[in-house]
């Protein structure tokens, strides 16, 4: 019972501070009445935003896997010298793939590399660089790669939800110029140059924030069903479906050869995840 009125209460605090938020932040910056800077200046030390924000959705995902992980047969010991790395490679996977698609800029500014506050972590390459760690690391342990992945898959949209946070702040990751109710204004500085005329624009990064959130509930509904492997396919099958959409519309985006390279693979790992849990639900 304790429990049950702790967990009502959180959610109420949650939801109200939602609101303040949406009233108090969000409204008046996407009408432009309201300037977010992208650093916190406390006397000479300087705190990035972005920074903040991640190293935030880092660690909420941290206690909330941490919680369910006797739930996946995997005790709390393990996972916590396990998740050290697994930060680690994650970052290093979604800097590698930003600078790789974006050599061009990185080659001329190789100090940029590094400051990943200035944003530019790419969830795929973070997703890509730790299925092939957990798949190496689970080699020799007592639990497998899909009970390590359908755990970290459980957690992993509401962290991309509360990381999408910084690219409001960083004003990035929008998409086309836009009249919608819910349009969005963008500063000139951070404009492309062929829509410096234009002041309004999708906020895609706030479409992913719903899509993430929606997929975070549905898995966690999803991981009560108790079948190894279903969340990590149902998480790469949902979250590809949302972003292979919404890639579309961002003004951001990789290209080779003149397609999008997230939407191409959103759309593979679309294919791979849904023969996957086709292929499951045939055995069970």
């Amino acid at each position: 019972m304790q429990n049950s009125k702790s967990k009502i209460i959180l959610f109420v605090l949650g939801a109200i501070l939602l609101l303040l938020a949406f009233f108090f932040v969000l409204v008046p910056a996407f009408a432009g009445r309201l300037t977010i800077s992208s650093v916190w200046n406390i006397g000479s030390l300087q705190i990035h935003w972005y920074g903040l924000v991640m190293a935030l959705a880092i660690l909420i995902c941290y206690f909330v896997a941490r919680k369910k992980a006797w739930k996946f047969g995997i005790e709390v010991s393990a996972f916590d010298d396990f998740v050290f790395w697994l930060i680690i490679v994650g970052i290093l996977g979604a800097r590698l793939y930003y600078v790789l698609f974006s050599f061009s800029y990185f080659s001329r500014n190789p100090s940029e590399i590094y400051k990943i506050w200035h944003g530019g972590l790419s969830i795929y390459g973070a997703v890509l660089a730790g299925l092939i760690f957990c798949y190496f690391y689970t080699r020799k342990k007592a639990y497998s790669f899909l009970q390590l992945t359908d755990l970290l898959a459980l957690v992993l949209p509401l962290g991309q939800a509360i990381g999408r946070i910084g690219n409001f702040i960083n004003q990035e990751a929008f998409g086309l110029p836009t009249n919608l109710p819910w349009k969005m204004y963008v500063a000139p500085q951070y404009r492309p140059i062929e829509y410096s005329s234009y002041n309004y624009f999708h906020p895609t990064f706030l479409y992913e924030m719903i899509v993430d959130l929606i997929v975070f509930f549905v898995l966690m509904r999803l991981s009560k069903k108790n079948q190894r492997g279903l969340v990590t396919y149902s998480y790469l099958f949902l979250y590809s479906l949302g972003r292979f959409f919404i890639e579309g519309i961002r003004l951001d985006s990789f290209f080779i050869a003149g397609f999008r390279v997230d939407q191409v693979l959103a759309l593979i790992l679309l294919i791979i995840s849904g023969f996957l849990m086709l292929r499951q639900r045939s055995i069970v």
